[in-house]
């Protein structure tokens, strides 16, 4: 049986969210190809940076050196993190993302000549710096470059590009040193040279591809960034302790936030004491860790590959605890197994569940924070991530060697091991806590028959949409003498409105007298009147082979409603698409103007919806162009700020092309 979202999907024309549909994307592909050069190109400075401080240490100081490059690239998430997404929020992000990438590569590109260590690690720290302004960025950037359906798979390339070049960047790397050690002279001398200038020339790569972006960036976002005072220090604090107030006030994102930090911790003790338990729990030699390593990569790699598919039929927010449990309890199955073959394979259902996590929880994320928000709280995860797995490489060996003192080491790592695995399913069962309190009852889908909707006789029903003032009053006269000049009856029609029912609930939802309504109550008033509208007028003419012509519909409340209320789009058009038994329009023309130039064409006292802030009429704008991005099969976009009568010639145009059976549908003007 196919689900609500399948049903709604085939109502609106929507195409499959599939990666590869992702990956045609230009934008997306354009970040992807970033990615994946970057975060190679990162793996390979970063074994070509411990090298090369290894060599200048020597043999007495080359691991406390190696342990400094670290330490000086976990700092800045101590000391930087919180500005980090600041900055993010502030600033255009496809510039800080090229600077950061820009700088990048200029830095390492130089170390070759740096002789002295504490010059290494104070560059170390500066690209680190750098890569903390350029990862929260990236996220907060995604939900802006993809559809929402896409989101998870977004996340999923994402997560799987930037962890799994891991084994492509130590390969490039010990290519890379071979052939200088082959090239002799200057190369053979620094073998390390030729790999850090190979990634610099990747960032430079990446800040191309990232130059190309169109990030889309909202009104309502930069409508905020135009009022916010210049920058300075005391700003600065000032947008830290709103991120922080924002993170503590949100109940979802606070539970997303520590269960993908208990995640990478989890998954971390597998890899701080993976050489000892592979050592004394199973005997298995030098070997043993690279096994568990692979079985956890790969477990990894299919769980995030899993998400897109597992969320068609379990909502992210249902499927995120339960992963974490996952992760967590197969953890206890690994540290109390008697071989190396037993634990590697029940490392891969634990990795499963960590990338099922981590990629609900970003999705989740993106989803529930709003862009202002986004780099700050990104930025935060970021930071939390870095300290948590620098905790768990420290913590977990150091349990393990307190407990050695009285238990034979075996048994020490099995219980260490065994330690990770309780903190996993604590933060399972806290965030599960969490997120309950935060939905305490969810709403149960509505139930949808998407194919009701009789044979139309030939009937042809166009909708009109657009924020205030946009003209459609105008245009819906004129497109009406259009049609009944081909010979075609017309009914018109607007929302809410057009039933004695629905001119009384038109009159109380918009009197500003009303004052102020709740957004579900005002979606279901909506709704019922459109229901009215369907049932009595609408369907009737359709049947009789009439044009209908329409001012306002479903479309119209997933964009007040639906985003600009915040009740979010699923439910709104779910709620629609039941309400209308699954009749959608065949032709939506979309007459787009700034909010602000639309509004003050109005004229007379504006209603209640009209008197709302210009924020909330960004937002609305916004929504109808997306919307219209992800259903081009039945939109058209019009500039409605062009004079009328070449407003009138493109909604000719496009009327025309439905009118004419098998005619062509959809696009831009």
């Amino acid at each position: 049986m196919a689900s609500v979202a399948e049903e709604i999907a085939v109502l609106r024309g929507t195409k499959p969210a599939t990666f590869r549909d992702l990956l045609r994307q230009r934008d997306f592909s354009r970040l992807w190809r970033a990615m994946l050069v970057s975060s190679m190109g990162d793996w390979v400075g970063f074994v070509a940076v411990a090298s090369l401080v290894a060599k200048l240490g020597g043999d007495r100081l080359g691991g406390l050196a190696v342990a400094g490059v670290i330490l000086a690239r976990l700092a800045p998430s101590v000391f930087f993190g919180a500005f980090a997404g600041v900055v993010v929020d502030r600033f255009d992000r496809k510039k800080v993302m090229v600077s950061a990438d820009i700088g990048r590569a200029l830095f390492y590109a130089s170390m070759p000549f740096l002789p002295l260590l504490w010059m290494i690690f104070l560059l170390s720290f500066v690209i680190e710096s750098l890569s903390l302004l350029w990862v929260p960025a990236k996220d907060a950037s995604v939900p802006n470059l993809v559809p929402r359906r896409q989101l998870s798979n977004a996340n999923s390339v994402s997560l799987i590009t930037t962890y799994g070049t891991l084994p492509l960047g130590a390969a490039v790397y010990t290519a890379l040193a071979a052939a200088a050690v082959a090239i002799g002279g200057y190369f053979g001398q620094h073998p390390q040279s030729l790999a850090l200038w190979a990634d610099a020339c990747t960032f430079l790569f990446s800040a191309r591809m990232i130059w190309g972006l169109d990030l889309k960036l909202g009104r309502a976002v930069q409508r905020k960034r135009e009022q916010t005072p210049a920058f300075s220090l005391a700003t600065a604090f000032n947008e830290v302790r709103e991120g922080i107030r924002f993170l503590r006030e949100h109940a979802i994102v606070r539970a997303m936030t520590a269960g993908i930090v208990l995640a990478f911790v989890g998954a971390s003790s597998v890899m701080s004491l993976g050489p000892v338990f592979a050592q004394y729990a199973v005997s298995a030699g030098a070997t043993g860790f690279g096994y568990l390593m692979v079985a956890l990569g790969a477990g990894m790699g299919i769980g995030m590959a899993l998400v897109g598919r597992l969320t068609r039929v379990v909502d992210a927010d249902r499927l995120f605890a339960p992963a974490l449990a996952c992760s967590g309890g197969f953890l206890v199955f690994v540290a109390l197994m008697p071989t190396i073959g037993l634990a590697a394979l029940f490392t891969i259902p634990m990795g499963i569940g960590a990338g099922i996590a981590w990629v609900c929880g970003y999705t989740l994320l993106q989803e529930n924070v709003s862009d202002e928000f986004r780099g700050r709280t990104f930025a935060t995860l970021t930071v939390m991530v870095r300290i948590g797995m620098f905790l768990s490489l420290l913590l977990f060996p150091s349990l393990q060697a307190a407990l050695a003192t009285h238990l034979t080491p075996e048994t020490a790592t099995r219980v260490a091991l065994l330690v990770g695995a309780a903190i996993g399913v604590g933060g399972a069962a806290g965030s599960w806590r969490m997120m309950r309190r935060q939905r305490v009852v969810r709403p149960r889908p509505l139930a949808l028959v998407p194919r009701l909707r009789p044979a139309t006789g030939g009937g042809v029903f166009v909708v009109f949409e657009g924020v205030e003032g946009a003209g459609k009053g105008t245009q819906i006269a004129a497109a009406k003498s259009f049609v009944e000049a081909s010979g075609r009856e017309v009914v018109t029609c607007r929302e809410p409105g057009g039933t004695g029912i629905g001119e009384r609930l038109r009159e109380m939802i918009l009197d500003p007298a009303t004052g102020r309504v709740a957004a579900r109550a005002e979606a279901l008033l909506f709704a019922a009147a459109r229901t009215q509208l369907v049932e009595t007028v609408i369907r009737p003419a359709l049947a009789e082979g009439k044009v209908v012509i329409c001012d306002r519909y479903i479309d119209s409340s997933v964009a007040y409603q639906g985003v600009a209320r915040g009740l979010g789009e699923p439910d709104i058009l779910a709620l629609n698409a039941w309400a209308t038994q699954g009749l959608f329009p065949d032709l939506v023309i979309l007459l787009h103007v700034e909010p602000g130039v639309g509004l003050a064409r109005a004229t007379g006292e504006p209603d209640r919806i009209e008197s709302e802030d210009a924020e909330f009429h960004a937002k609305v704008a916004d929504a109808y162009l997306r919307i219209a991005e992800e259903h081009p099969e039945r939109f058209v976009v019009i500039d409605a700020s062009e004079p009328p009568a070449t407003v009138e010639e493109h909604v000719q145009e496009a009327i025309g092309k439905v009118l004419k059976p098998g005619g062509e549908r959809g696009g831009a003007t």
